[in-house]
């Protein structure tokens, strides 16, 4: 009889052992925003998040004098570029037939416009067409110039990154596309995806 109240005594305790779980998290780093940066975070987080991350405050950092301008400017001529040399690659086949195709030629062509826009700014608000590395590197960047070139520079980012998630959908089945030279997205992602990297390279000549 004591030998078998022990055995249900012991078969509770282990029983109420079982049940005793962990819930404790492991600490997460919390990142804080104000409410004014609350939706560029949110965009930036959950949209594009796997392409570039949040890179506003780097942008920022990058934008401080005309020596940052003047190399993000450098870089954003590269993106055009590429974006140029892949709409002329599709120049001569029927890429309209190919929706996904479709879809990234025309996403290239935001970007393209959105650096038309930025290299227009750097010339006609920031007034920094003939940057001079001796006498201007150093000069602060105006409010408005500063301003309009965040802006223009967090839309091309989240376009960029939009136009890598298009590519990332193309098949890679040979011949998918028909004539259609689609080595030239290989071409245009290794530009496009260095943009992060550029972006943090000009924000170190003006940190």
């Amino acid at each position: 009889m004591k030998l078998a109240v022990f055995a249900l005594v012991l078969g509770l305790c282990l029983a109420v052992n079982a049940a005793v779980v962990d819930y404790s998290l492991e600490d997460e780093e919390v990142i804080e925003f104000s409410p004014a940066e609350l939706p560029d975070a949110i965009t930036d987080a959950y949209l594009f998040g796997g392409v570039f991350g949040i890179l506003k405050p780097t942008i920022k950092t990058g934008l401080r004098t005309l020596k940052g301008v003047h190399c993000t400017i450098e870089r954003v001529i590269s993106i055009r570029t590429a974006g140029l040399d892949f709409i002329q690659a599709f120049k001569d086949c029927n890429s309209a037939a190919f929706k996904d195709l479709n879809n990234v030629i025309n996403q290239v062509q935001t970007v393209i416009n959105t650096c038309n826009d930025i290299i227009n700014l750097n010339d006609n608000v920031c007034n920094n067409a003939d940057y001079n590395a001796e006498t201007d590197a150093n000069t602060k960047t105006s409010k408005s110039c500063f301003s309009k070139l965040v802006s223009k520079m967090i839309t091309l980012k989240k376009q960029v990154g939009k136009t890598i998630t298009l590519s990332k959908k193309l098949s890679s089945t040979p011949g998918a596309y028909g004539a259609c030279n689609v080595d030239a997205v290989n071409d245009l992602l290794s530009v496009f995806t260095g943009f992060r990297t550029f972006v943090v390279q000009c924000s170190k000549l003006t940190s």
